[in-house]
This record gives C-alpha cells, sequence and structure tokens, in this order.
C-alpha cells in the first residue's frame, strides 16, 4: 500500500516537520543503551548542521523527531567551510545549482545516510545483513501553532502511549529530561521553553495534557 502523501511532506528551510523512523516489520532497533547512545552520536553527525532539533523520543522499533531545517545559506556556509574531500555528490551539486530546488532531497539524504551508518553498526553487532528502517521515512508538515504544541507532548509522552513506563517525565530517552534540566544538550531548549513561556509553563502544559489525553494510552491512535 502506498504511502499517504501528507505522511511524506518535502521539507522546506525554516519549517517544523515530524519525522518518524519506524523499523522494518516491527524489528527492534536498539537492543541496549549502547544502541541507543551510538543512534543518537550519529544523528548529532549526520543532521545537526542541517537541521535544529525541538524534541525526540526514542521506542525499541521507531524514533520521533521534532526538527526544522536550518536556512539555505547557513547550510551552504557549513558545507563550503568543510573538507570538500567529505561531501557527497549531492552536497557538491546542492552548492553549486539551484539550493531550493534540490532542497528536500539534500535533507532526506541526510537522515538516510543516518539509517544506514546506524544500521551497518547494528548488523555488525548481530552478524546480519539488509536493511532496518522503513523506507521512505516518514515526515510531517506542521501547520500551526497548536498542533506544534500538541506535538512536542504528544513525543515526550510517546513512552506513556507504548506502555513502556508509567511516568514519561523520567523517561531516559526522550528529549525531556534535557529540556527541563541545566545539563548539556543538541536539542534547541531555550527557544523551546519560550515557546512554552518558560519552564514552569512547560512542565504545567505536559502534566495537565498527558493527563488528559495520555493516562489511557489505549485512547490515542
Amino acid at each position: 500500500m502506498p504511502t499517504p502523501k501528507y505522511l511524506l511532506a518535502l521539507f522546506e528551510e525554516n519549517s517544523f516537520y515530524h519525522v518518524i523512523c519506524k523499523s522494518i516489520a516491527e524489528r527492534r532497533l536498539f537492543r541496549n543503551d549502547e544502541n541507543r547512545t551510538f543512534f543518537l552520536n550519529r544523528y548529532d553527525h549526520f543532521l545537526s548542521n542541517f537541521v535544529n532539533t525541538y524534541s525526540y523520543c526514542i521506542l525499541s522499533n521507531h524514533v520521533h523527531f521534532l526538527i526544522r531545517p536550518r536556512s539555505i545559506e547557513c547550510i551552504c556556509q557549513y558545507l563550503r567551510q568543510g573538507s570538500q574531500k567529505k561531501l557527497t555528490p549531492t552536497h557538491r551539486r546542492f552548492i553549486g545549482s539551484n539550493q531550493m530546488e534540490m532542497f528536500h532531497e539534500l535533507i532526506e539524504q541526510q537522515f538516510n545516510r543516518l539509517f544506514i551508518s546506524y544500521a551497518l553498526n547494528f548488523n555488525k553487532q548481530k552478524n546480519q545483513v539488509g536493511h532496518l528502517f522503513q523506507r521512505p521515512f516518514r515526515r510531517i508538515f506542521i501547520e500551526d501553532d497548536l498542533h506544534l504544541t500538541h506535538l512536542v507532548i504528544y513525543i515526550h509522552a510517546n513512552s506513556l502511549k507504548h506502555n513502556i513506563t508509567r511516568d514519561f517525565t523520567n523517561y531516559k530517552w526522550s528529549s525531556y529530561q534535557e529540556i527541563i534540566s541545566n545539563g548539556s544538550t543538541h536539542v534547541c531548549r531555550n527557544e523551546l521553553l519560550d515557546w512554552f513561556g518558560g519552564k514552569t509553563n512547560f512542565i504545567k502544559t505536559h502534566l495537565e495534557q498527558v493527563a488528559h489525553y495520555y493516562s489511557n494510552p489505549h485512547s490515542m491512535e
């Protein structure tokens, strides 16, 4: 069955997207914390100079991200300043052509490079071969402010929705604790807290909406 078009939005600079990375046939993507840490490190390596990340949640067979691609100017500056030997053919074409037309292809490639890199490492550990992630991966355009607010909470509460934990605020593999703490993070913490009106309201809004919508995970699709 073809993937619905709304799940295959085209990436544009400075717009928000919900990215969902799902495994093939619901296979486990992560066997241990070492796998999860490696995945986040690979994500940072391949995506941090191309997108801003606002929230994430890692589950056993899929991952959620809320991202906003960086501007064309910012990405071009990064690519031109780096080692030219490390540029992919897509990088080179992007710099030297109509960046607007190639923007989606560029961001999509960076995600696919992440999936390939992680799969190679994971398969080597398990002495297996083959793809791990569904292709194409899903990306949903965020249309308005309410959708954005709800999505941040939805992502952070996803461990509750899937019955992994009863307290999403303490789930280790989401960005929730990174955002309310003072520790180092690659998530756009200050911008997200400002969006919610500060840390106190960020926590309050999460707890209130989760209590209303997520206390019964089976009520959510």
